[in-house]
């Protein structure tokens, strides 16, 4: 197993990618989370507003005071459906930070084995950049 500097910077920006990788994952997957309480409550809130338009009409109370309530929860509504659809993009989005993530792993971790493995030498990182 090759231990010198170049396999051990490789290991280095290997564990570097993981760790980033993994954490945007969970940054993506945290935001569609958020997203869908969100909408949870607000779709809860436009419900709890007609409620109040439906008892305040009960109550006698002038018709555009409770036109404007029912307005305010059809638009609570419109902004609750709006959220969903975001919050249903957000999770597919985390879906695929996770199949990035997973992939990030599989395919450069074979790298490091390889690096790791190899019967010789790597040469230093800076000879594979291109120019």
């Amino acid at each position: 197993m090759a231990t010198n500097k170049n396999s051990k910077a490789a290991n280095l920006a290997y564990r570097e990618l993981k760790r980033e990788v993994a954490r945007l994952a969970k940054d993506v997957v945290r935001g569609a989370e958020h997203h869908q309480r969100l909408a949870s409550r607000l779709a809860e809130g436009a419900t709890n507003v007609g409620r109040t338009a439906d008892n305040i009409a009960s109550l006698n109370v002038d018709t555009a005071t409770v036109a404007e309530t029912r307005e305010l929860a059809k638009a609570m509504q419109a902004l609750g459906k709006t959220t969903s659809g975001y919050a249903n993009q957000a999770d597919t989005a985390s879906q695929y930070a996770r199949a990035v993530e997973l992939e990030a792993v599989r395919s450069h971790e074979g790298i490091q084995q390889a690096v790791d493995n190899a019967p010789v030498q790597m040469a230093d990182r800076t000879w594979y950049t291109q120019e």
